[in-house]
C-alpha cells in the first residue's frame, strides 16, 4: 500500500464544498459560538484550527479558518465581554500562503503557522497559554493528529478548560492495522503511523484491541478505543474526562468519517451533544427531502409520526435510563444529563431532559427537587426502586 493510499485522494479544500463538510463546519461554527459565551467569562478564549488548509474552498465557499475567525471580528466590532483568537496550522506552502491572504483582513485575530501541528505544538502552547481554548483537528486519514501533540494540549494546566473535536478516520485506522500481518516494505512504518494516533507503544495490545469478528466490530472498537483514551487523559488531570461520537454522512446514508468531541466539563460535553442534535435535525430534514426526490417513493402514502408524538415516545425511553442512573442516589441535574448521554449524545435537548425528568416526579420515582428543574446545580433526589 501506497502512501496516497492512506489519504483521500479528493480531500476537502480541493474541491467544492459537500453537503457532509457543510454540516460539520455549521457543527463547529455553533459549538464555538456557544462555547465562547460560557468560557469566554474570564475574557480571552482561543480557537486552534489544526489542520487548516486554504480558509476557502475551490468553489468560494469559506472554510473553518474563516468562518470563526468572521465570528472572532462579530466579538470584537459588538465589544462582547469576550474576545476570540484564532490560531490556524497549515503545512502545505501554497495552501499557507492562501490561507494568508484569506484571512489576512482579520489583522491580529488570527495567527497562522506554518508546518504540522505537532510541529507547532510549543508555539501554540506559549500562545494559549492557561486560557480556555477549542481545538478543531481535521486531517485527512489520520496522518498528523500524533498523540503526542493531543496529550499536551489536554496536559497544560490543571486550571485550563480545553475541548476538542477530532476528525477520526476509523477506515484508514483498520488499513494500517492489516499492516500487522503483513511482509510489504514499510509495513512498520505504517504500524508506527498508527501507534502515533492512540499513543499506544505496546503494538501487540494496540492490535488486539483493535481485533474484532466484523469489519463493523472492528470499527466500534476502533471508534472506542480513541474514545476512552480521551477521556482517562482528561481524567489523570481533572478527574473528570467526558467524550462522543458523531458519524458525519452523505445525503446517501455513507459515514464519511467520525468527529470525536472531548472535554473535562460535563457542561462541555451536554453543549456538544445540543450543537449536534441541531445539526442532525437539519440532516434529517435534507435525507427526507433527497428522499423525497427520488423516483419511485412512496411518502406520499405513508403516515409520519409528529414531532410531538417523537419527543414524547423519546422522553418515555430516555425516563427509563434516567431511572437506571438515578434510582436510591442525589444527582444534580448535570450529572443525570452526563449519565446518559452515552445512549442519546446528540438525540436530545435540554427539553427532552426537563420532560423526562418530570413525568419520573409525576410516577413518584423522582421524590425532591431542590431548585428549578431546567438548572444545572438543581438536585434530585430519587427513590430507592420501583
Amino acid at each position: 500500500m501506497q502512501e496516497d493510499q492512506l489519504t483521500p485522494t479528493n480531500p476537502d479544500f480541493f474541491d467544492d464544498l459537500k453537503d457532509w463538510s457543510e454540516r460539520k463546519l455549521q457543527l463547529l461554527e455553533n459549538y464555538v459560538a456557544a462555547a465562547s459565551k460560557i468560557m469566554g467569562i474570564i475574557g480571552q478564549v482561543y480557537y486552534i484550527d489544526g489542520f487548516a488548509g486554504e480558509g476557502i474552498y475551490d468553489d468560494g465557499s469559506k472554510g473553518s479558518p474563516v468562518r470563526i475567525a468572521e465570528l472572532a471580528q462579530q466579538y470584537k466590532r459588538e465589544a462582547k465581554p469576550y474576545s476570540l483568537t484564532c490560531i490556524n496550522i497549515e503545512e502545505n506552502k501554497k495552501r499557507f500562503t492562501n490561507l494568508q491572504s484569506a484571512t489576512a483582513q482579520f489583522g491580529n485575530l488570527v495567527l497562522n503557522l506554518q508546518g504540522t501541528f505537532t510541529s507547532n505544538i510549543s508555539r501554540i502552547l506559549r500562545e494559549i497559554g492557561n486560557q480556555p481554548t477549542i481545538c478543531f483537528l481535521d486531517p485527512f486519514g489520520l496522518k498528523g493528529i500524533d498523540w503526542v501533540g493531543v496529550e499536551k494540549i489536554i496536559n497544560r494546566s490543571t486550571y485550563a478548560s480545553t475541548d476538542l473535536w477530532i476528525r477520526f478516520d476509523a477506515q484508514t485506522a483498520l488499513r494500517l492495522r492489516g499492516f500487522f500481518d503483513s511482509q510489504v516494505p514499510n509495513a512498520e512504518q505504517y504500524l508506527e503511523t498508527l501507534a502515533s494516533v492512540f499513543g499506544i507503544a505496546d503494538k501487540d495490545y494496540l492490535n488486539k484491541r483493535l481485533a474484532g469478528r466484523t469489519v463493523e466490530e472492528r470499527f466500534q472498537n476502533a471508534l472506542s478505543l480513541y474514545k476512552e483514551l480521551l477521556v482517562d487523559e482528561f481524567r489523570k488531570l481533572r478527574r473528570t474526562g467526558f467524550a462522543d461520537i458523531y458519524p458525519i454522512r452523505t445525503l446517501e446514508g455513507k459515514v464519511k468519517y467520525y468527529l470525536v468531541f472531548a472535554t473535562a466539563h460535563p457542561k462541555g460535553i451536554t453543549l456538544a451533544s445540543e450543537v449536534v442534535y441541531r445539526v442532525e435535525e437539519d440532516y434529517q430534514r435534507q435525507l427526507q427531502e433527497f428522499k423525497e426526490s427520488q423516483p419511485y417513493q412512496l411518502s406520499l402514502f405513508s403516515i409520519d409520526p409528529t414531532q410531538e408524538e417523537i419527543d414524547r415516545h423519546k422522553a418515555e425511553r430516555l425516563k427509563e435510563d434516567i431511572w437506571e442512573a438515578g434510582k436510591g442516589q442525589i444527582l444534580t441535574r448535570i450529572q443525570i444529563y452526563t449519565a446518559v448521554l452515552t445512549n442519546w449524545f446528540g438525540k436530545i435537548t435540554s427539553k427532552h431532559l426537563s420532560d423526562a425528568l418530570k413525568k419520573l416526579q409525576q410516577e413518584g420515582r423522582i421524590l425532591k427537587i431542590d431548585g428549578p428543574l431546567s438548572q444545572d446545580t438543581t438536585r434530585f433526589t430519587f427513590q430507592k426502586s420501583d
